[in-house]
């Protein structure tokens, strides 16, 4: 059956099709299209996702597929708290790297929110450092 609702179509289909002005993306079991996209379309077209440009590469890493750590470690970003939202039982909280000023959302249950905020003393202005669990990059 066809659905314009993403959620809906990742719940109930054995097989998925993106299409982008009338051509297909990609197409397979929703788990491999949602892993493993084949192009920044389909991984913007399935969810929220914070870019970074490299050059002549762009990498995409989704807000919920981010760690936020209290020390540096390799391939970790320093960053400063902005905004922080719980809405039922999300919250999401907006980063700006200390290094080019891009911002950077990420998104944690509000039970694991809680715990990160206990832990790191979280709070609007703090500096913390974040470490993406997985970065999909495709050419710019």
């Amino acid at each position: 059956f066809v659905t314009h609702d993403q959620e809906e179509a990742m719940e109930v289909a054995d097989r998925v099709v993106v299409m982008n002005q009338g051509k297909i993306e990609q197409q397979g079991a929703p788990s491999e299209v949602y892993d493993h996209p084949a192009t920044p379309f389909v991984l913007q077209f399935l969810g929220n996702v914070n870019l970074f440009a490299r050059g002549s590469e762009t990498d995409y890493v989704r807000p919920h597929e981010i760690d936020i750590v209290a020390v540096p470690e390799p391939d970790t970003w320093s960053v400063t708290v902005g905004q922080m939202l719980t809405v039922g039982p999300n919250t999401r909280i907006e980063f700006k790297r200390d290094d080019d000023g891009s911002f950077v959302d990420v998104e944690l249950t509000r039970q694991d929110f809680l715990a990160t905020r206990e832990r790191l003393g979280l709070v609007t202005g703090a500096r913390v450092f974040l470490k993406p669990r997985h970065i999909t990059r495709f050419a710019a």
